[in-house]
């Protein structure tokens, strides 16, 4: 009878060293995924109570081999920007995850300085929830999509709900599928970072109660692994109009701006103060910047209960059809500057002082460049938009 061969002390040793490595690999995920969250909830929610502000960037993918290579160090430069002189609370991604390494690289090589590093959360686009949830587009490709976003410096990851559809105040998330948002979340757990839910809201005549909100955050706690995600981010439906008047009015308010924010800007509907502590709350804004609109949809949804406002790149001027990232950057430097300023944006007097950074002429400055490098499709006909020798700071 052949004795049954015992394993060599050399094998042994391996296979210890192997499951350690496993052991070790597995602690540091679950360290680095709470680590993202801990630094994503201080971006979040200001312990003074003010209004956070997360610009989105979208990073274009360019066609010409000599813009790919000057990529790059334009994208370190709005890195830079956004951290420095727009001081944003946190930033919101669009792009290859190649163009989003030099931005996470710029922002890791600034921390233990002053200003630190801002939190990235990058945006998953409907083809890539699809893959990730096990659609046709699934597989090793959405598996190591996730890898490298989390190595390229993100830490939040931004997830489509319900493939975008809107939800209504009256059916809530009700005969709504999460299966495909619970893969897809895990997958981002599994990757060290943290999952952020976008739902739609539906512009209906029901309001959303505190019951309904709250059924909402259940079933969004549930997909995302039975632990609160550490924000929601709510964005309202758009409502586009072919009447001569435009897109319908909210609320008008009484300063010089009339307060007019177009419908669909914002989304309408008030944080509890007990979902308040539960969780952050993030409203989208999507206005056009100019007239104080910026200014008007962020003090809406300030009083609203929410924690931070996610400015959507719809309020960059002709960022479609220009996406020049030094315009961008400057854009964002003058209206988060301008947002977080406590300066009264419509002065009832007259001052002849000469202040050493004058914002209404940066804004105006800013305006003019956009207009000469033609992003707007022709010079504007709206006439002065400052009279700066006056003193008159019409504001984002």
């Amino acid at each position: 009878m052949t004795p049954t061969p015992r394993p060599s002390s050399t094998f042994i040793v391996a296979l210890l060293a192997l499951t350690c490595h496993h052991a070790t690999h597995a602690l540091s995920v679950a360290d680095r995924a709470q680590t993202a969250r801990s630094r994503l909830s201080e971006a979040f929610r200001s312990p003074s109570k003010k209004l956070t502000l997360h610009p989105e960037l979208i990073l274009p993918e360019p066609s010409d081999p000599t813009a790919l290579l000057l990529r790059s160090s334009e994208v370190m430069s709005l890195s830079e920007a956004v951290r420095k002189r727009a001081k944003a609370n946190a930033a919101f991604v669009s792009g290859t995850v190649d163009a989003l390494r030099p931005m996470g690289a710029e922002q890791e090589k600034s921390r233990g300085n002053f200003p630190g590093p801002v939190p990235l959360v990058y945006c998953l686009t409907q083809k890539q929830f699809d893959g990730l949830s096990g659609g046709e587009d699934g597989g090793d490709d959405a598996e190591s999509l996730l890898s490298e976003v989390a190595d390229a410096g993100a830490e939040g990851v931004l997830v489509p709900f319900f493939g975008g559809e809107e939800i209504a105040a009256d059916t809530g998330v009700e005969g709504k599928s999460l299966e495909a948002a619970r893969k897809c979340c895990d997958a981002i757990l599994g990757a060290g970072m943290q999952p952020i839910p976008e739902v739609v809201l539906a512009n209906g005549e029901a309001e959303w109660s505190e019951e309904s909100l709250e059924k909402l955050v259940d079933a969004l706690k549930d997909a995302c692994g039975g632990e609160d995600p550490v924000s929601v981010l709510l964005t309202a439906a758009s409502v586009f109009s072919d009447d001569e008047e435009g897109d319908d009015l909210a609320e008008e308010g009484d300063d010089a701006n009339d307060g007019k924010i177009p419908a669909g800007a914002v989304p309408t509907l008030a944080i509890t103060p007990t979902l308040g502590k539960r969780l952050t709350f993030l409203g989208s804004v999507r206005v056009d910047a100019g007239e104080g609109r910026m200014g008007a949809a962020a003090s809406e949804i300030k009083s609203a209960g929410f924690h931070g406002a996610f400015l959507r790149a719809d309020c960059v001027p002709g960022y479609r059809m220009n996406p020049d990232l030094k315009l961008v950057g400057g854009f964002w430097s003058a209206a988060i500057g301008d947002l977080k300023s406590l300066k009264s944006k419509s002065f009832s007097f007259r001052s002849k002082t000469k202040i050493e950074k004058d914002v209404p002429m940066e804004w105006y400055n800013y305006q003019k460049d956009i207009m000469d490098s033609g992003a707007l499709g022709g010079a504007s006909h709206a006439g002065p938009v400052v009279d700066s020798s006056s003193g008159d700071h019409v504001g984002f």
